[in-house]
């Protein structure tokens, strides 16, 4: 009997339902920031990232796996399900004077927090929050019962600060590492929860391996002379991996590199040096975050907490291109060597160029590079394994973590109309019933003036401040490597009115509206992501 309900549960998409009425869920979302695409083994990477590899291949990766491009509007839409505009969030956690760009979640928009513990779940969150403009919309206020950290600066803050205590080089010791301390803290919620008659939800923003480069020495010491090669050669090598591990087809061929990306061949040794170092870095912050999740699944399984859980992993954008040493003047900030607290040096497009492998371009664009990355979800005995096409995107969490739990969605909240939610269950996908999420509609995207449209195979973008669209076919060209919008008119216009369709229905204007109205700081951000061909500001 129990055989066929589960049958019927799967042909009308009822899995979800069907597995909560045993026992609901535990369900932990960990978000990493400005991790690129091939960025963990499991993904074609260098970098020793063996918890999040055993995740992996426990559990299902997706292929393509979309997010908004940038911070806050990412996690406005994970964190409600809503695409960003609708949830209040449209550009930043910046007010630009109209409701989609308010800067902070909506009452309309309701966190996952807010719907789980209406049915029945603790909730937590540790970490970064980022969606609480003006400091409204603040964590404690919209679900969440534990909250670290529980000051209303660092949830309104893109990167919460803790006071560092350093070694005598200046390198942070691991008791104030940021990484650590935002794992401790969920490591202690897990703790508080332990032996509670409740299911629980933790949603764990982590920082890295978002700029400042920043790292433990001893992580760092991992790294020495990887790097020396170049981001040219660590691309083709994690691409051929990539084909290995089925991330990409064997067809599939690397995406055109950016005009301003350096030669390294025709850098000095010095500045290979000093390149090779900030990535040396980076990968180091990689290797903590991984580090901190076995920590995570060691106390979720002396805590008798982790049979019932089910862990998501993923990143907020693709790796940035933003140079800092030319955005802030590096040469003034920085107090010493790339790693060290006085640092304040980002990877850099070249960097990122390799980290985005395969893809084109990086956060803030709507090419793949900025808005595809990792994905991994663990759940042992309850969902397949292996690797997947997905097509997933961050406003479908929301309606998966419902169906697994079997939480009602409500119409109203606390006297508000809830938000319909625009997503899909990925349940389908989990189960291994299908191998996309099936979406008719399509996705869209709009980000300072950055558009892309997608359904289907079809895939259209334009680049602020062009209003040109172009057209990829991303079967067979998956990279973005061929503009046919000029052979493809009819799909053009058939995608291009659907963007705008979805435009007017989510509140996005056009960004030219809205331009005198950007900060300076994120003026100075959009024009740092073009370089300069200079020498580097950090010492080593």
């Amino acid at each position: 009997m129990k055989k066929i309900t589960l049958y019927i549960a799967l042909i009308f998409g009822w899995a979800g339902t069907v597995l909560a009425q045993s026992k609901k869920p535990n369900i932990i979302l960990i978000l990493a920031d400005d991790l690129g695409y091939s960025d963990l083994g499991a993904y074609g990477s260098e970098i020793a990232t063996p918890n999040l590899d055993r995740l992996a291949n426990e559990g299902i990766r997706l292929k393509q796996f979309y997010n908004n491009s940038i911070c806050a509007p990412t996690r406005a839409s994970l964190i409600t399900g809503q695409y960003q505009h609708k949830a209040g969030v449209g550009y930043f956690s910046n007010d630009l004077g109209l409701p989609a760009y308010q800067g902070y979640i909506n009452a309309e928009s309701l966190t996952i927090a807010e719907v789980l513990r209406s049915n029945g779940y603790i909730t937590a969150t540790s970490g970064k929050w980022h969606v609480s403009g003006k400091g409204k919309s603040l964590p404690w206020d919209r679900g969440f019962d534990l909250v670290f950290p529980r000051e209303e600066k660092n949830a309104d803050s893109g990167a919460p600060t803790f006071h560092k205590t350093t070694d005598s080089a200046g390198y942070p010791l691991e008791s104030s590492f940021s990484t650590e301390l935002i794992n401790r803290a969920a490591e202690g919620f897990l703790d508080q929860i332990k032996g509670q008659d409740k299911p629980f939800f933790l949603y764990l923003a982590h920082t890295a391996p978002h700029w400042p480069l920043v790292a433990l020495p001893q992580d760092i010491a991992k790294y020495k002379g990887r790097y020396d090669k170049g981001w040219e050669s660590i691309r083709r090598e994690r691409f051929e991996r990539q084909k290995q591990l089925g991330i990409v087809e064997n067809g599939t061929a690397l995406s055109v590199a950016d005009e301003d990306i350096y030669d390294w061949e025709r850098l000095s040794f010095d500045q290979r040096q000093l390149w090779a170092k900030k990535m040396e870095v980076f990968a180091a912050m990689v290797d903590r975050l991984d580090q901190t999740v076995g920590k995570l699944l060691q106390k979720l399984k002396d805590n008798g907490q982790l049979d019932n859980t089910l862990i998501v992993f993923l990143s907020d954008n693709g790796a940035p291109a933003e140079d800092l040493v030319r955005w802030f003047h590096g040469a003034r900030l920085n107090n010493g060597p790339v790693g060290t607290v006085g640092s304040f040096e980002s990877q850099s497009k070249n960097w990122s160029y390799a980290s985005n492998t395969p893809f084109k371009a990086f956060k803030d664009y709507t090419y793949e590079g900025g808005i595809n990355a990792p994905f991994i979800a663990w759940f042992p005995g309850k969902i397949a394994q292996g690797i997947k096409k997905g097509t997933g995107h961050i406003i479908d969490l929301a309606p998966t973590f419902y169906d697994l739990a079997g939480a009602v969605y409500p119409k109203e909240y606390q006297g508000h109309q809830a938000n319909k939610l625009p997503g899909k269950s990925l349940v389908p996908v989990l189960l291994q019933q299908q191998d996309t999420v099936k979406r008719e509609e399509g996705l869209f995207w709009e980000r300072a003036g950055n558009r892309a449209a997608r359904i289907g195979k079809w895939k259209l973008v334009s680049t602020w401040p062009s209003y040109k669209w172009e057209l990829y076919d991303l079967e067979q060209d998956p990279t973005e490597r061929k503009d046919i919008a000029s052979q493809h008119h009819e799909v053009v216009s058939r995608l291009s009115t659907a963007y705008f369709r979805w435009a007017r229905d989510n509140g996005v204007v056009d960004f030219a509206e809205l331009e005198r109205k950007e900060p300076v700081s994120m003026k100075e951000f959009r024009a740092s992501k073009t370089q300069e061909i200079a020498v580097p500001a950090f010492r080593f």
